[in-house]
């Protein structure tokens, strides 16, 4: 379930996701370019990255950076989540720090934020109705934002244009396109969002292929998503949605696996 935040969060948050199973299932996180601030009010999590190191409990809020690795999370019992989908640059700009530091990090919101985050934590968990939930959630984002600076104007503007393109555009022509030069683009892309303008490209053409894959009829095959996605072929798709998820294509449909765009519930 996807809700729009208030306009005055509109800025940093794109969406709020609620994530609600009973299931005693792990889950899989991969990237779609987005940060996020997870609040739960569930069980308590844990998680384990793609090289299956020893597992971690996760704080009750925590903040994420960018993602270029999967990583596996699970509870030993109820899974309940509200999630502030923030703008790829979100993350950084809440924390006022450069977003290469955030890159495949999980920090708990204690440690970084200035409001008591147990008191939101309780809120939420005590809260009937979702919307009471989610502004709890805003209230506490929004008491983060006094100094608030959001992304570079010029980073802004390469990602709309790398959306609007479904990610299907050179790190030249993006350069080309906004009188700058590449190296430059990499390093506001480094400070900003905390992964190169190609590396971001690519996950938001993958998420297209994925978007596609979701939506497809009946007469779409898997290599024609992947013609319509900018791949070379229906291999080459499998092998870059392996690399950034772990998953083929069937994996990530086999119903009902798909709880958001990038957050996958693996079978036991």
């Amino acid at each position: 379930m996807q809700i729009k935040p208030t306009p005055l969060l509109s800025g940093i948050v794109r969406h709020f996701l609620v994530i609600e199973s009973d299931a005693k299932s792990a889950m899989r996180i991969f990237s779609d370019g987005n940060t996020g601030v997870v609040f739960n009010y569930g069980d308590a999590l844990f998680y384990q990255n793609e090289m299956h190191s020893a597992s971690a409990s996760l704080p009750a809020c925590f903040l994420y950076g960018q993602l270029d690795r999967y990583r596996n999370v699970w509870a030993q019992g109820s899974i309940r989540l509200l999630i502030a989908v923030l703008h790829p640059f979100g993350a950084a700009a809440l924390l006022k720090m450069p977003a290469s530091e955030l890159r495949n990090q999980i920090v708990g919101c204690e440690d970084c934020f200035k409001t008591d985050v147990a008191l939101v934590n309780d809120e939420i968990a005590t809260s009937f109705v979702i919307h009471d939930k989610i502004r709890a959630a805003e209230r506490f984002l929004l008491s983060q934002l006094a100094d608030f600076n959001s992304s570079n104007a010029l980073v802004t503007h390469v990602v709309n244009i790398i959306h609007t393109q479904n990610g299907l555009v050179p790190v030249a022509r993006l350069a080309a396109l906004t009188g700058t030069t590449e190296r430059q683009l990499q390093r506001k892309f480094e400070e900003h969002i905390g992964i190169s303008p190609k590396r971001y490209a690519g996950i938001t053409r993958l998420q297209y292929a994925l978007r596609m894959l979701r939506k497809r009829s009946g007469d779409l095959s898997l290599a024609g998503i992947a013609c319509e996605s900018g791949f070379f072929d229906q291999a080459h798709l499998i092998r870059e949605m392996k690399g950034l998820s772990g998953l083929t294509p069937g994996q990530y449909l086999s119903p009902p696996n798909v709880l958001a765009a990038n957050l996958i519930r693996l079978a036991h």
